[in-house]
């Protein structure tokens, strides 16, 4: 079973909670990671010395999922560029699995840019952009059908106005990961 089954199954006990609500408890480890609303990548190349790369595994246009749609305002089946990646730390070893969704009618203008990502980090892209607006961040517990829990965020990001999806799910691997200060 995976992290990614575990954000695409369907749960009618997921809620994605924002972060910082007290609805939850989020073990004293997770908080800064869960909660830190600046460049994921940023923290994890800095908690790994500098041995950071990204792992794409498939970028293609999908349909997606009723709540991803939900998220960005979107009407459900709509096609929409997903793009799936791992963030790996040292020793490239997995830390988090991120998925992003954008809509077809986010790549227009400047945002075709979004297409030749390849194993660049989208947040090296985002962070950049002036016009970057970010809704407040996401929590939620996951569980995978083997019953491996993982930890996720997701925020929606506007670039001119135009949304995107960025979920990341925190791999076990990251429970030994101390977040830099």
């Amino acid at each position: 079973m995976s992290a990614r089954e575990s954000l695409l199954i369907h749960s009618p006990h997921r809620h994605w909670l924002l972060a910082g609500s007290s609805s939850f408890q989020v073990p004293a480890h997770w908080r800064p990671w869960l909660y830190d609303s600046g460049s994921l990548s940023q923290r994890l190349q800095r908690a790994a010395g500098g041995e950071f790369s990204v792992r794409v595994l498939s970028e293609c246009w999908q349909y997606p999922s009723a709540d991803e749609a939900r998220a960005l305002g979107i009407r459900a089946r709509r096609r929409a560029l997903i793009r799936e990646v791992e963030l790996l730390g040292r020793n490239a070893e997995p830390w988090v699995f991120a998925r992003t969704v954008i809509p077809a009618t986010t790549l227009t203008g400047v945002e075709r840019r979004l297409l030749r990502l390849g194993s660049r980090s989208l947040g090296s892209y985002l962070f950049r952009d002036p016009s970057l607006e970010r809704a407040p961040l996401r929590a939620c517990r996951l569980q995978d059908s083997g019953g491996q829990h993982y930890w996720a965020r997701r925020s929606v990001f506007r670039l001119h106005h135009k949304p995107l999806l960025v979920c990341e799910v925190f791999l076990p691997a990251m429970e030994h990961v101390q977040y830099p200060l």
